[in-house]
């Protein structure tokens, strides 16, 4: 068992490099900048280990975690992974489907990733941070309560409510350098480089400087156990109760390791608040959802006493990421639906783009203008295309109504994972990639959209028909 708490309490002092937050996306950017000979400090006001939601990697995720020095099989033999070759979808009124990646994704000249894992994020969360340890990174166990702008009255942080202009908070958060963060134990750190990693609920960086974001889809709730379980899919499945819900709610169940698998369901939180005031609790809540489908009934009757874990979110991408010597990184940035499978792909992309332009900076000591512009047009590009490509081919009604769960699936995956597995391997950086990747993303905007107007004409016209039908009748 590996002991978390840093041995040596790290002092206050000056860095090269300050992270904020020891999720997936500070951990990878602090071993990142590590071995690049920077001196970094992690701050994290939550000591390990606690439960993570996202147990389910992408296709693009074995690669970026063999960057930090983690690969699969290693993973997987120790027991902090199983492997996924498929996602399932089980229905209450229809077979089961299957979707996984072709086997030519994986030959040449392509190359892609055709199978991934499925992670016990607490273990892979504390292998990570035992290889921050190793490489060097000190940690402070506590919570940055205060950013502190270079040449500007030290203030207090900016309220939510001063988030009105876009345009007035983008120039803002692209003029001030940080010059230190403060915690709340009384320590202040200052460096020449600050990386944001606090999560969905810091917001530390976009709150400092007025950074206003864009909100996708309804308000979600989250709430999910552990069950002791064999498993009989080596992949993620979901279970959908009834895809004629006008807004989706679904179930997941993830194998994290041999024995133990991730169950848990999604829905929204108005849905929740009216469960809530009829009285039910969380527990009660879950065991409705599960106990619809015959998988779980029997493992719901042995495990009255599990823990149930919740957590809220709205997904949303901030429409800046990026200061002269600062950067925000994963969720903290952009959170993307639980359903995309994709959080920690991005935290570990988001690290590794961060990292990189940072040591590519670090002589002039500021980001140029062109570095800027390229992290913050392709962390809002990607965060736009898998927020609002899930919300219309899969949460909305059209394309499940008219064409079908199945299709629905289809047309979100076919350019999601295409995109996502391009972006991963070939990022772009320079002007023509830029202008590539920025063509293909529109592409994939119309495809969805698209394919979301064929949901509604079907759906319009399978409406009309019984209608007719009548008329006709009653006319004869």
């Amino acid at each position: 068992m590996i002991a978390f708490k840093a041995a040596v309490p790290a002092p206050a002092g000056r860095w090269d490099a300050v992270v904020v937050g020891a999720g997936v996306a500070g951990l990878a950017a602090a071993i990142h900048l590590r071995r690049g000979g920077l001196s970094v400090v992690c701050i994290e006001p939550e000591p390990f280990p606690r439960p993570r939601v996202g147990e389910s990697l992408d296709w693009s995720s074995p690669s970026l975690l063999r960057e930090l020095g983690l690969s699969a099989e290693a993973l997987i033999a120790g027991r902090a992974a199983t492997l996924k070759s498929n996602i399932k979808v089980v229905s209450t009124d229809r077979p089961p489907f299957l979707g996984e990646p072709p086997d030519w994704w994986g030959r040449r000249p392509l190359g892609f990733e055709v199978e991934t894992l499925h992670a016990d994020r607490v273990e892979m969360d504390r292998r990570l941070f035992l290889l921050a340890q190793e490489l060097g990174v000190d940690f402070v166990w506590d919570r940055v309560a205060r950013v502190v702008a270079a040449g500007a009255p030290e203030a207090a942080e900016a309220p939510e409510a001063m988030v009105t202009s876009a345009a007035a908070g983008a120039a803002k958060a692209t003029a001030d350098a940080i010059a230190a963060v403060e915690t709340a134990g009384g320590r202040r750190f200052e460096a020449s480089w600050f990386l944001d990693a606090a999560g969905r609920g810091g917001r530390l960086f976009a709150r400092r400087f007025a950074i206003p974001k864009v909100d996708y889809g309804e308000k979600k709730v989250c709430l999910w156990i552990y069950l002791a379980t064999p498993h009989d899919n080596p992949g993620t499945t979901f279970y959908v109760d009834s895809p004629a819900e006008r807004y989706l709610s679904w179930i997941w169940e993830i194998p994290i390791n041999p024995e133990v698998a991730s169950v848990g369901c999604v829905l929204t939180a108005e849905f929740v608040k009216e469960q809530r005031r009829a009285g039910r609790s969380p527990r009660e809540i879950l065991r409705g959802r599960l106990a619809l489908f015959p998988r779980f009934r029997p493992l719901l009757a042995g495990a009255a006493e599990v823990e149930v874990h919740s957590t809220a979110y709205q997904c949303h991408v901030h429409r800046s990421a990026c200061g002269p010597n600062w950067l925000i990184l994963g969720e903290a940035a952009a959170l993307h639906d639980a359903l995309t499978g994709n959080g920690v792909t991005a935290a570990f992309r988001h690290a590794r783009e961060g990292a990189a332009l940072v040591l590519a900076a670090r002589s002039r000591g500021r980001l140029a203008a062109g570095q800027r512009r390229a992290y913050n047009r392709n962390l809002r590009r990607m965060g736009r295309m898998f927020n609002h490509g899930i919300e219309r081919a899969v949460y909305d009604w059209p394309i499940r109504w008219g064409l079908g769960l199945m299709a629905a699936q289809l047309v979100y995956v076919s350019c999601a994972f295409t995109l996502n597995a391009l972006y991963t391997k070939y990022p772009p950086r320079r002007w023509p990639g830029m202008l590539t990747f920025g063509l293909l993303l529109a592409g994939a905007w119309l495809w969805i959209e698209g394919w979301s107007l064929l949901g509604r004409i079907a759906w319009g016209v399978r409406s009309l028909g019984p209608r007719h039908k009548r008329a006709a009748a009653g006319a004869g």
